[in-house]
């Protein structure tokens, strides 16, 4: 238990740096995670949980912009919401309008996709350290 606490203050800590809300996913019925892969894929990172729709840019520019990923599939997001899975040859990545939920390893071109779908879709701007 007590792993659980400091994995949940990590998120915490972050989440409130850069003003989202990190989660860290366990699904039953999953292998128990090695402690070093934590964090690196089941990741949920929520901008407005209330939001529906994208309102910077369209659906059709993420799918454009997720392409990097090579996509197997995509399908639409239920629930009355814009946006949709990408079905991943490593996983899957649920591209909502409240935020990302990614159910796939976490590389190099998932974090390159993030940081433009965060810019570019979210508004969350890394800070700057002049």
């Amino acid at each position: 238990m007590r792993a659980f606490e400091i994995i949940n203050w990590i998120a915490s800590e972050v989440s409130e740096r850069w003003g989202v809300l990190i989660q860290i996913n366990f699904p039953p019925g999953q292998e128990r995670p090695e402690a070093a892969r934590i964090g690196h894929r089941n990741v949920s990172i929520l901008v407005d949980k209330n939001r529906k729709k994208f309102e910077t840019i369209t659906e059709d520019d993420i799918k454009r912009a997720i392409q990097l990923l090579s996509p197997q599939s995509f399908d639409p997001a239920r629930f009355g919401h814009e946006g949709f899975r990408a079905n991943l040859s490593t996983g899957r990545i649920d591209c909502l309008p409240s935020g990302v939920h990614l159910w796939c390893d976490i590389t190099f071109e998932v974090l390159e996709f993030l940081d433009w779908i965060f810019v570019n879709g979210y508004g969350v701007r890394p800070e700057s350290h002049a």
